[in-house]
């Protein structure tokens, strides 16, 4: 053998271990993607903790329920109260019971008002308080303002590639915890 030209063992294992990482199967995701997609997912989780920080003891979730009720009512205007916590829960791709929950604690901080429904005395619909509309305006319109100036750089196929890719990946994650978890 030539001087130079050998690999030492370890340098053989290394190329091994690297190779192994970044060459899949058919139908799997090289290891190294998948070390990408997690990166992703932290910075994901580090951009909403750049977010402006919330009123004492407002929750993260009463905006996205504040948004999601506003979005419900608005074909009918804010004061008309269409929507349901069946419709929330839906808008959010979450459970009836967490809206439920979440519903009765943001009453209680007077965010929503819940009305009896005239034709249906087990349905509540909701519009927002005041204060509701005020948190809306300042972490919702004004935040998403000030952030579609700040992504101006970044196209609509950007965004929409990674909702998507966070998306699949989050309900395929979702279906293998719960395939796990039925077997244990």
């Amino acid at each position: 053998m030539e001087v130079g030209s050998a690999m030492s063992e370890s340098q053989t294992e290394t190329k091994s271990a690297t190779e192994s990482a970044t060459k899949s199967k058919p139908g799997q995701l090289p290891v190294d993607d998948v070390r990408s997609l997690i990166d992703a997912c932290w910075k994901a989780k580090t951009i909403t903790e750049l977010m402006p920080a919330l009123p004492k003891g407002m929750k993260p979730r009463y905006v996205h329920v504040i948004d999601a009720v506003w979005h419900i009512n608005e074909p009918n205007g804010q004061d008309t109260g269409t929507a349901r916590v069946g419709d929330v829960s839906a808008f959010l791709g979450v459970t009836t019971p967490s809206i439920t929950k979440l519903v009765g604690e943001m009453a209680d901080l007077g965010l929503v008002v819940k009305h009896a429904d005239a034709t249906d005395r087990r349905a509540v619909t909701l519009t927002l308080a005041e204060r509701g509309l005020d948190i809306r305006r300042i972490y919702v319109e004004e935040y998403h303002a000030h952030l579609s100036q700040l992504l101006g750089g970044l196209t609509s196929d950007q965004c929409e590639t990674t909702v998507r890719t966070l998306t699949e990946a989050l309900r395929l994650m979702q279906e293998d915890f719960q395939r796990r978890s039925q077997n244990i």
